[in-house]
């Protein structure tokens, strides 16, 4: 007995020492951004320096279409208007700011780790990360948002800012974002592997190709998936000409009049999990395009694929788990 009790005063202090999880609160562990299948009585508390909290399992990945706020008994559903999306629904998007400035989107792909486009951000810059937001312009939504200081900058070494290939960087936050209905991680695919699905969904802040202002709102499009060939291609035909060569780096998507514009740098692109309603992983990281939303030429995103080895390793370097954005 007296052996068991010193084994639980040991696993009691520390981090945690299972993979893909966090300390957590007990009672937060019930929260969908968790799972608890794992959990038995011997390792509920593994690593966890408070008595109350367990190493509780992140479950990546989880698109909300709805967030329901209790005040009393009245039942609030916070609904954004047509083209934006509903409150919380993509908790893994990520404001980065300059300053007060909106600069660009992210995605949350581990608590203190945000991923986004080379071309948003310097080495040496200085920017704040915002979780959780949705209209700009409020004050008043039901959930707060979260801010967060960039600690390291991490920029892909074959980054080439004239061509964009290799159009993908890390930002290291000075510390955890709580994980909340607002605020979650999203999936990563296995390395090299492709989409499963034909459209796929992109959210943003970016300026739309009509007003050429940029969203307060938080929206959301559906696009499809475009072949590289087929991309190449249309790209060619567009505007650059039959020498132009699609990097392996990229992906495609879009196209007819549906794009991201400028702001939408960063931002992800996210597809269905096969098999898993409402869950999702990124495949791709808004990079460029030509006149958005005015040709029949696909947006071009970071293929983030062809690139989860080189975020394993990164995260492995800074001490973070790297299976937290696994499924």
């Amino acid at each position: 007995m007296a052996l068991l009790t010193l084994s639980l005063i040991i696993l009691s202090i520390g981090s945690c020492l299972s993979a893909n999880c966090i300390c957590v609160p007990f009672w937060k562990c019930n929260d969908e951004n968790f799972s608890t299948e794992d959990l038995d009585l011997v390792g509920f508390r593994s690593g966890c320096e408070s008595y109350f909290d367990v190493c509780c399992t992140i479950k990546c990945g989880l698109r909300k279409s709805e967030i329901v706020i209790f005040e009393g008994t009245i039942r609030n559903r916070i609904l954004g208007p047509e083209n934006s999306a509903n409150f919380g629904e993509f908790p893994w998007m990520l404001g980065v700011l300059s300053g007060r400035t909106y600069r660009c989107g992210a995605s949350l792909i581990h608590p203190k780790v945000a991923l986004t486009a080379a071309h948003c951000v310097h080495s040496n810059g200085f920017y704040k990360v915002r979780a959780g937001e949705w209209d700009w312009n409020s004050r008043k939504e039901p959930l707060k948002h979260q801010d967060r200081l960039a600690k390291k900058i991490i920029i892909h070494p074959g980054y080439d800012p004239n061509s964009l290939i290799n159009d993908i960087a890390l930002i290291i936050l000075d510390r955890d974002f709580q994980l909340s209905e607002n605020v979650g991680v999203v999936c990563l695919p296995p390395h090299n592997s492709e989409p499963l699905q034909e459209e796929c969904v992109v959210s943003g802040w970016g300026k739309t190709h009509k007003s050429g202002k940029h969203q307060t709102v938080l929206n959301k499009a559906v696009f499809p998936i475009v072949p590289n060939s087929r991309c190449e291609t249309a790209l060619q035909r567009a505007h650059l000409g039959p020498l132009f060569r699609l990097h392996s780096s990229f992906m495609c998507a879009g196209g007819k009049e549906k794009d991201t514009c400028k702001g939408d740098g960063g931002s992800p692109l996210v597809c269905g999990v096969q098999g898993e309603e409402e869950r999702y992983e990124q495949f791709g990281i808004v990079s460029w395009g030509l006149v958005c939303g005015t040709t029949d030429s696909p947006g071009v995103y970071v293929s983030v694929a062809q690139f989860v080895a080189w975020i394993d390793q990164q995260v492995l370097n800074e001490n973070l788990d790297n299976q937290i954005y696994k499924y």
